[in-house]
């Protein structure tokens, strides 16, 4: 049974500030180890419930953030960029299940930590089907591509929040308690990383009653940028509809394509001042 883990950092327990999550930041490296450590308790416990396969994509901002010689020996890492998946790279239809582990919630919500959707520079919003959806909800609709459900989220309460809503069935692990977009009241390193553990384990053995995220076609992606010349750059990519101002759609029946195009979108959108 292969288990498919995507790792990000803002809701890893102890995480709280950009200086945890920039490669600059000056407690970065001790971030990045709080990740990794996190990573191998999900492992673990997928594996204590038979998992005989891990495959772990390291999904945070430059993609290369995950220890290797901390990782779990027994697992396998994709590390680097550019993908095609981008934070959930590596995944395909062999999976039973997937693991979202140290995320955060979407852009727009005023009160998790550190809360975005893949770029905070230019990223509004994004709605999915006329659903808001973050980071979760987008990697979600992936997996469901493959007819694989998303097993366990794990991060701070307002994503566990968006999770409940969203995929209910999921099981959750609450690693702190916002306070604002820059303070929480967290769970030590180690107690997070137990409840992760036991989660994974809960998880795996769950599987039978998991659902991969509904998806319903024509696939419809809506995206508010934060200026509308990201929207007027977004729509020079044929299909892309500009609504208004800094808003822009794209429909599809294929997910996979829709996933290309959003990735287009966003290093657009990250260039504009080149242009």
């Amino acid at each position: 049974m292969r288990i498919f883990i995507s790792v990000d950092i803002e809701g890893v327990a102890g995480v709280t500030h950009r200086d945890h999550t920039k490669l600059e930041g000056i407690e970065y490296e001790t971030a990045r180890r709080w990740m990794t450590e996190e990573a191998n308790a999900a492992i673990e416990g997928a594996m204590a419930a038979g998992a005989t396969e891990i495959v772990v994509a390291d999904s945070h901002g430059h993609l290369r953030n995950l220890l290797p010689d901390l990782l779990h020996p027994d697992a396998l890492l994709v590390r680097g960029s550019p993908r095609a998946l981008c934070m959930m790279e590596g995944l395909d239809d062999s999976f039973a299940g997937a693991f979202l582990i140290g995320y955060h919630a979407r852009a727009g919500d005023a009160r998790g930590i550190l809360a975005h959707t893949f770029l905070g520079i230019s990223v509004y919003g994004v709605r999915l089907n006329g659903v808001e959806v973050g980071e979760s909800g987008l990697n979600a609709a992936i997996a469901a591509h493959f007819g694989v459900p998303i097993a366990l989220v794990t991060g701070d309460d307002a994503l566990a929040a968006e999770i409940e809503a969203l995929l209910p069935w999921s099981e959750r692990v609450i690693t702190k308690w916002a306070l604002s977009t820059y303070a929480a009241k967290n769970l030590s390193p180690k107690h997070a990383q137990q409840r992760i553990r036991v989660a994974a384990q809960r998880a795996v053995a769950r599987l039978a009653a998991m659902q991969p995220y509904p998806l319903t076609k024509p696939l419809q992606l809506e995206v508010d940028f934060m200026r509308p010349v990201q929207a007027q750059l977004a729509a020079d990519i044929p299909g892309v509809e500009w609504i208004a101002g800094r808003t822009v759609r794209y429909t599809t029946s294929d997910m996979l394509e829709l996933t290309r195009v959003w990735r287009v979108m966003l290093n657009l959108s990250m260039n504009e001042r080149f242009v």
